[in-house]
């Protein structure tokens, strides 16, 4: 690697290694943080339409996209590869490299989206099953996953795609694509699930095939980008040919990160089951207040791509010390947000609850479960930012190990051992969740501090 290496194109027009760091911060932060929001709009307006077909149409979904989920992890470990090695070309100012690197993640996410998508084939009537759909809700989730499965590869490409205009430095071209994907799907949502005038509706197919026109949009507009020269990242047609090497690098980085994906996928499972052993109202509780502290989180997971491209930028333009300072630099951004956010729940969390869901007895043990996991968010946020810190470097070990060490060693069991060993029913759930999330924050804080990702090659 050298410090000046050949250019190509616009690539090297925005500057986030130098000047202050703060400016660079804000530079991207607002239009990272609206992108993380944005995914959640569609969801919140599928649940809604969903909900009209039927409290088993609704079942059917809710577990499809499940399955979805766990399956769709893959890809997203995939481009937090793309990121750091486009981030760290972006760095090195070696446009060329940085081009190479995107068209081979490119391909890499068009092969893993034709696996997924068969896969998905395969396994989607016994993961059903195992997630409890009953013969009402079974062929429902099967036809919504048929659709959803035939056509993952415009979600895939998409969140690919726009992991590597981060990493360039392109966040608002990443979230104008996010807006136009979610705004087509949440155009297309009611005239496919229920129907518009005498257009009938398809049902809850109707609602994954929402979500495939809708990113395939999404995807139209990012090629437009990438081809046309309008992206500082470009795609150029002829680098789509196999780079084995290249690819088994950016593997080497996403195969970690898609474990860790795959954990907290699974440890949620283990949760929502032990949730459920103590009945509808807990269950339904659970799922308002755990919504309620998702949404709550959303600005630090765009926090966190704040601080993943900054850290690749500025380790490819030698300045590990700049790196690490950004890095901390958007950690007390993201704890001194969640500090407010956690207070406000604190006290208004019985109103907050209410709004989803006025039965008293959810709103009371909502209100317990989000008194007592909100204040563990603050440590936590700091650990969603330094997670994506060791992405940015390339470094995708630490963030499995912590998430691995947290979630099944220790968040699942003591959860388990609190409410059914010790007695304290769902409370000990929740302080099992409190006590994991912190421990989280924690364990990342003190990795990061050792500055061993610094020393990584991308």
């Amino acid at each position: 690697m050298t410090a000046e290496a050949p250019q190509a194109g616009p690539l090297p027009a925005r500057d986030l290694t130098s000047g202050s760091i703060q400016k660079a911060i804000w530079a991207l932060a607002p239009a990272m943080m609206l992108e993380t929001g944005i995914l959640n709009v569609s969801q919140l307006l599928d649940a809604y339409w969903v909900g009209r077909l039927g409290s088993a149409a609704l079942a059917a979904v809710t577990i499809s996209m499940t399955v979805r989920w766990v399956l769709n992890s893959m890809s997203n470990g995939l481009g937090i590869g793309g990121m750091a090695v486009v981030a760290r070309r972006t760095g090195e100012r070696n446009a060329v490299a940085a081009e190479h690197a995107a068209a081979q993640v490119i391909l890499l996410a068009l092969m893993m989206s034709i696996g997924i998508g068969a896969l998905g084939w395969l396994l989607a009537r016994p993961l059903l099953t195992l997630l409890g759909a009953d013969a009402e809700v079974l062929p429902l989730g099967m036809s919504y996953l048929r659709v959803a499965f035939t056509g993952m590869f415009t979600m895939i490409l998409v969140f690919v795609i726009n992991a590597m205009l981060r990493g360039a430095g392109e966040a608002r071209q990443a979230m104008n694509v996010l807006v136009l994907a979610t705004a087509t799907t949440v155009v297309l949502q009611p005239v496919l699930i229920v129907g518009v005038g005498p257009i009938p509706g398809l049902g809850v197919a109707g609602a994954a095939l929402a979500y495939a026109l809708g990113y395939g949009v999404g995807l139209l507009l990012q090629l437009w980008l990438l081809l046309g020269g309008r992206s500082r990242l470009r795609l150029n047609l002829r680098d789509l040919r196999p780079d084995f090497p290249l690819m088994g690098r950016v593997v080497r980085i996403a195969l970690p990160s898609t474990i860790q994906m795959s954990l907290r996928a699974s440890s949620r499972l283990a949760i929502m089951w032990l949730v459920g052993l103590y009945g509808t109202y807990t269950i339904a509780a659970y799922g308002v207040a755990n919504r309620l502290l998702m949404i709550a989180l959303i600005p630090c997971f765009g926090l966190g791509n704040v601080a993943g491209t900054l850290v690749g930028q500025n380790l490819g333009a030698y300045k590990p010390g700049r790196a690490e300072r950004s890095a901390w630099w958007v950690s007390g951004y993201s704890g001194a947000y969640m500090v407010a956010v956690a207070a406000t729940i604190v006290i208004f969390a019985p109103s907050l609850i209410a709004i989803f869901d006025p039965t008293p007895e959810v709103v009371a043990i909502g209100t317990q479960c989000a008194r007592i996991i909100a204040p563990s968010l603050i440590l936590n946020s700091i650990g969603v930012v330094l997670s994506r810190g060791f992405a940015g470097a390339g470094n995708t070990i630490p963030p499995m190990t912590i998430n691995l060490l947290t979630l099944w060693i220790l968040e699942v069991p003591l959860a388990y051992g609190l409410a059914q060993v010790a007695g304290l029913g769902v409370l000990g759930i929740w302080l099992g969740r409190a006590a994991a999330n912190m421990a989280n924050g924690l364990a990342f804080a003190i990795w990061f501090k050792r500055g061993k990702w610094k020393e990584r090659e991308v």
